[in-house]
């Protein structure tokens, strides 16, 4: 969506008036939906509703505002009103679907509306001016919509509202935006073929003309298992932010890079209201080395138009649309590889990651993001058999006799070779040079960690106390946990 200047031009002054909205207006705020932690891939697919033709692709570059959109519709179904479709084609042959979501998202302040231009003098002298109207009546029922899987029938799909300004007066009053969600996952894991053409239909939104430009679409975000895969961190966001003029911020945690090698990091998003032909809005990701934000961009996402109305796959438009227009009038979905060369970006060890959205005059509404990093297996080891570890993040001394009971109910593991007790680990690693290095780094601080090997995975388990009281080992780790060096310290319940 573009912003407007207000200064008038002779002979012709294009009003068009937009929310001009801060972060205190309603919205809802991100919040994560899924963690994941498998060998295992991710893909998107997804497409808009709304064109200038039922049917063919519009590939032109125009101004959203000023072109009247109608439903696309390619199902043939005279039960439905609208519908498009995208193909998927997972290419592993022993994928198994982990997770499946469906999102969608438009302008929707009426059913349909239309444009007028109105005459006007100011100072002697002649304007026009844009004044956009519409029946202030919409459905409600913005949540069901239906769905379709390769080869088979439509599924009704009741999803959740996540945000629908339509009964807010403040927040979105010229555009009324909405987004909703489902959890498709059975749906996939109970069809015979997962790959091939999915169809989104009744998806409601504005027809005709709207300030700013009409836009809706829909995507499917799917997280699957490979063994072909290396071990990785999935996680979701959703929630509809506005962008515009104020920085919006995402953080990632809950992961550990691994300890050598290239790290390969995507990040796949969802957007409405981003304009080709305007250019201020960014995207951009927090390297922590030197404390600064690096603009993200390729050959299809310039570093200052980075929503730009496309449906992207890195630096490729996705093609495998019915229709498959260039030009998705505000509708943006991509997945985007990270350019992390000699780890700039997400380096070995780290364990949080931030990214910003920023926009100085195309103003876009977020609804979707997800991260998707490689990981140390040792940290998806850890998350696998958590019931066998504890880390506490709370150090109140009400929550003692809690806290007491959750460490003497882990359940144990054994390793023969190891004395048992309760462990205080603060790091566990594949290689032993690392180990010996994170010793090195412990003792000079001066501590005295001591080590022992899990014959089962090889892997060095470096812990700085052991006692069979687990009293005495939670008031150390309450102790440790307050030094930025033992964020992460757990406790491990050893052959007991």
């Amino acid at each position: 969506m573009r912003k407007l200047d207000t200064n008038f031009t002779k002979n012709i002054f294009l009003v068009v008036v937009l929310a001009f909205l801060s972060n205190g207006f309603a919205q809802t705020n991100f919040a994560p939906n899924t963690k994941i932690y498998i060998k295992g891939n991710s893909a998107l697919i997804g497409n808009n509703i709304l064109s200038t033709h039922v049917k063919y692709p519009f590939n032109e570059n125009a101004i959203n505002d000023f072109i009247e959109l109608q439903y696309i519709d390619v199902d043939d179904d005279s039960n439905t009103f609208s519908s498009s479709q995208a193909n998927l084609n997972i290419i592993e042959n022993d994928a198994e679907i982990e997770y499946a979501a469906l999102y969608w998202s438009a302008i929707y302040k009426y059913d349909k509306g239309w444009k007028d231009v109105v005459n006007f003098k100011r100072k002697g002298k002649l304007y026009k001016k844009y004044v956009y109207e519409g029946s202030e009546n919409r459905s409600m029922n913005v949540n069901n919509i239906l769905f379709k899987t390769p080869n088979g029938a439509y599924h009704p799909i009741d999803g959740k509202i996540i945000f629908d300004d339509f009964n807010n007066e403040e927040s979105f009053p010229d555009t009324k935006p909405y987004v909703c969600y489902a959890d498709v996952t059975s749906i996939l894991k109970n069809n015979t073929q997962v790959n091939g053409t999915y169809t989104v239909a009744n998806i409601k939104a504005t027809e005709g003309f709207v300030a700013g430009g009409a836009a809706g679409g829909w995507l499917l975000y799917v997280v699957y298992k490979t063994d072909a895969s290396t071990p990785k961190y999935f996680t979701s966001y959703n929630g509809f932010v506005d962008v515009f003029k104020k920085p919006v911020d995402i953080r990632f945690y809950d992961f550990k890079s691994p300890e050598e090698g290239n790290i390969e990091t995507s990040l796949l998003i969802g957007a409405l209201e981003g304009d080709q032909k305007f250019k201020s809005d960014h995207c951009s990701f927090y390297n922590y080395q030197n404390n600064t934000y690096i603009p993200l961009f390729n050959s299809l996402r310039p570093k200052f138009n980075f929503f730009n109305s496309t449906i992207s796959l890195d630096d490729t438009i996705f093609k495998e649309r019915n229709p498959n227009s260039t030009n998705t009038f505000g509708f943006d979905a991509l997945k985007f590889k990270l350019p992390n060369e000699n780890n700039s970006l997400i380096s070995h060890n780290v364990s949080e990651a931030t990214i910003r959205f920023n926009s100085k005059a195309d103003q876009f509404y977020l609804f979707f993001v997800a991260f998707e990093t490689e990981i140390s297996p040792i940290y998806m080891d850890v998350t696998e058999n958590k019931n066998s570890i504890l880390i506490l993040n709370n150090s109140n001394n009400e929550m003692v006799d809690e806290d007491l009971e959750k460490i003497k109910n882990l359940q144990s593991i054994s390793i023969p070779s190891v004395e048992k007790g309760y462990y205080l680990v603060t790091n566990i690693f594949s290689k032993e040079q690392n180990a010996n290095n994170w010793t090195a780094f412990l003792k000079n601080k001066g501590y005295t960690p001591e080590s022992f090997v899990n014959p089962e995975n090889t892997w060095t388990y470096i812990y700085l106390k052991t006692d069979p009281d687990p009293y005495i080992i939670y008031e150390k780790q309450k102790e440790l946990l307050k030094l930025n060096d033992f964020k992460d310290i757990w406790v491990l319940k050893i052959n007991i």
